[in-house]
């Protein structure tokens, strides 16, 4: 029975990713550009001047991949670098002109009819998704596989608690 829960979970996360997957063609084909390119360029907008390495903790990818992808975002002039110190290896990202017009213009990175579906749920359902999810996010990233730990970060609370940190305004 738990390997039929396990495949079944692991089923739908599969269906998740290709979902996210068609998606970013979609964008790809309109907007020529990626999801993971919005996501970057919509987080150096939000954070101002931003270090590659801070901007790879935010968007949980890694550091070489968001290189090339800020170096794709600084061709078509969508950000730039600059230094702010006399130290030439501190060298940030910042967002350009041309980069908060195409923002203006952008789809937003998940679907809209997903958005309008989590806005039109009891915040006690979506406090509930997201919980679940940080427990996913928990068990599958955990170092020691052996470990029982089911709580989720400290940002998100149990569902019956309600939602906490900085996803209240889900």
């Amino acid at each position: 029975m738990e390997e039929n829960i396990s495949m079944q979970i692991m089923m739908r996360l599969r269906q998740i990713i290709q979902e996210m997957s068609r998606h970013s063609k979609q964008l790809q084909e309109k907007y020529k550009t990626t999801l993971p390119q919005l996501i970057c360029l919509k987080e150096v907008a939000n954070h101002g001047p931003i270090a590659i390495g801070a901007l790879t903790k935010i968007v949980f990818i890694n550091n070489s991949t968001v290189t090339g992808i800020i170096d794709r975002l600084e061709t078509r002039k969508l950000v730039q670098r600059v230094r702010i110190s006399k130290d030439r290896r501190q060298i940030h990202v910042e967002i350009t002109e041309e980069g908060l017009k195409f923002l203006e213009n952008a789809p937003t990175p998940i679907h809209h009819q997903f958005i309008a579906k989590l806005e039109n749920m009891k915040k006690e359902d979506v406090s509930m998704i997201l919980w679940g999810l940080e427990l996913l996010v928990d068990m599958l990233g955990q170092a020691n596989p052996s470990s029982t730990t089911t709580h989720p970060p400290k940002h998100v609370m149990h569902p019956e608690e309600g939602l906490a940190g900085p996803n209240v305004d889900i």
